[in-house]
């Protein structure tokens, strides 16, 4: 309950999580009647992503996807894949889809890499309503498996997150680019709680239920798992990110052995997914040969 919500996260939509103000008073409501009802409600909220209702697919100058699934549970995962050569996954953020990710496939393959990109689960063309870090990063791993070994991850925001996760886990990878990546959930569970007027014990219920769907929040925290950390990683952040600060890409980076960190400003949030530099940064430091990294602070 000590931890701080970041100003830019309640203006952000990240923060709002699409979160009605109906929504938060009938779970007030019902938090004062049935708590366990409304906590059960409240951690469903906090797992449902926003789905478009126009599903995209990822696209590549010149190339042709071929797109197949990947059973995880009940679920199917949508994958589109191009090229041959050495494996990079390429990851989307919460709310987001592999569409977002399609600037860095032409280079990457060009480059002389086999690409594969997903939704994720509730994402995209991926089937599900529900999902959450854990799983996200469960998914990964599953796809490293399939398509591996893997060479390099460029991942996006709480895919980054969960990207992260997955190498920790075993996931083997050379190269992991980081793009706007949180270092943990708790401001973001901190600012959705705000965001629905929860009070202080419904607030510390909704932790303490993420704390069991994750296996501990310990285990979904980039700092604590950063020294596990085998793959050279590269941090992008804006300096003026909205949707997750600055200071979490810092910390990611921090903690992780020998991870470089540079910011880049003016891209904010998804909009550097679509930035030449970015996609150029990423995709020279996934091909970089094992030499150090010199990049600006």
């Amino acid at each position: 309950m000590s931890t701080p919500v970041p100003a830019s996260l309640k203006k952000s939509t990240t923060g709002r999580l699409i979160v009605t103000s109906a929504a938060g008073a009938a779970l007030r409501l019902l938090g004062a009647v049935f708590p366990a009802t409304a906590d059960a409600l409240a951690l469903d909220l906090f797992c449902r992503p926003r789905k478009s209702k126009r599903t995209l697919e990822p696209r590549a100058p010149g190339l042709i996807g071929h797109r197949f699934t990947v059973p995880h549970g009940d679920e199917n995962i949508a994958v589109w894949d191009w090229g041959e050569g050495p494996t990079v996954l390429l990851v989307h953020g919460w709310n987001g889809c592999a569409a977002q990710m399609s600037r860095f496939v032409e280079p990457l393959v060009r480059a002389g890499y086999y690409v594969a990109a997903l939704d994720l689960p509730a994402h995209g063309s991926s089937s599900g309503r529900r999902t959450n870090l854990a799983e996200f990063a469960e998914v990964i791993a599953l796809l490293g498996r399939r398509v591996g070994p893997v060479h390099g991850v460029i991942a996006h925001s709480l895919g980054a997150a969960a990207a992260a996760i997955a190498l920790a886990r075993g996931l083997e990878a050379k190269r992991a680019v980081l793009l706007a990546p949180p270092s943990r959930p708790q401001p973001y569970v901190m600012a959705f709680a705000d965001m629905l007027g929860l009070s202080p014990a419904r607030t510390s219920a909704l932790l303490a239920n993420i704390d069991r769907v994750a296996g501990g929040l310990d285990n979904i925290d980039l700092r604590s798992l950063g020294p596990s950390q085998r793959a050279r990683a590269l941090v992008l952040h804006d300096p003026a990110d909205r949707e997750v600060p600055v200071t979490e890409g810092k910390a990611v980076a921090e903690a992780w052995p020998g991870a470089a960190f540079e910011a880049l400003p003016g891209r904010g949030h998804t909009r550097l997914l679509r930035d030449v530099e970015v996609v150029r940064k990423a995709v020279a430091f996934v091909g970089e040969a094992e030499v150090p990294v010199t990049v600006s602070a």
